[in-house]
């Protein structure tokens, strides 16, 4: 966890994955001052926390001091602009880690992750920038997950698995070890995959096949 300087930190996104991250901040005592939302409709409170305004809130507050942001956007493509936002405007990402999750020593987190309740991060993983591992999600060792991917409760990938970025992998689902999943595809709740997945694509089943091709996005 790497804590701001001020112990503050703003969360961006108030959706329901936003409440989550907001819980895993004041779990390692950071003084959440509220949620920034991209929908200007948006007002009032979220678990008893201010919808402090929009993006041009959050820009105007920026640029002249910047504030610690943690990412409370379930969508990966989301999740991606915003980090390019706050990486233009100076402000710095705060990496979210329960303090229930098991983080090996040896393994490396970057910037904006969120690791969730009752993760685990083994030995030599690397953990990407703006990556989330959810609810009990198992990254054994020498793992790779990508940028602003995301590994939903209970996904387990075995060691050497390379998990490329902006890509999604549901509910429950596996990947054997020495498997790599590709840039911004999908794997289906439950899925168990055994062989590589090619880059965007949405593959369901055990074992795992292609459902169809995804047009890519970067």
């Amino acid at each position: 966890m790497n804590i701001p300087s001020s112990g503050k930190a703003i969360v961006y996104g108030a959706s329901g994955h936003g409440k989550v991250v907001a819980d895993i901040l004041q779990a390692c005592g950071i003084e959440v001052e509220g949620f920034v939302d991209d929908d200007p409709l948006k007002h009032g409170e979220v678990c008893g926390l201010k919808i402090l305004g929009d993006a041009d809130w959050f820009t105007e507050r920026n640029s002249s001091k910047p504030v610690g942001i943690a990412l409370g956007i379930g969508d990966n493509f989301a999740r991606s602009l915003v980090i390019e936002r706050c990486v233009a405007l100076g402000a710095p990402l705060v990496t979210a880690v329960h303090p229930s999750a098991t983080i090996a020593t040896s393994a490396k987190v970057l910037p904006g992750a969120v690791i969730m309740a009752q993760a685990v991060v083994n030995a030599d993983a690397v953990i990407g920038r703006g990556a989330i591992i959810n609810t009990g999600a198992i990254v054994e060792h020498d793992c790779r997950v990508g940028n602003c991917a995301h590994l939903s409760p209970k996904v387990a990938i075995g060691g050497h698995v390379q998990v490329g970025d902006l890509s999604w992998l549901g509910i429950g689902s596996t990947v054997i070890s020495n498997i790599t999943v590709g840039t911004g595809s999908i794997v289906g709740a439950g899925a168990t995959v055994v062989h590589n997945v090619d880059d965007w694509v949405v593959t369901i089943g055990t074992p795992a096949r292609i459902l169809k091709h995804l047009e890519p996005r970067i």
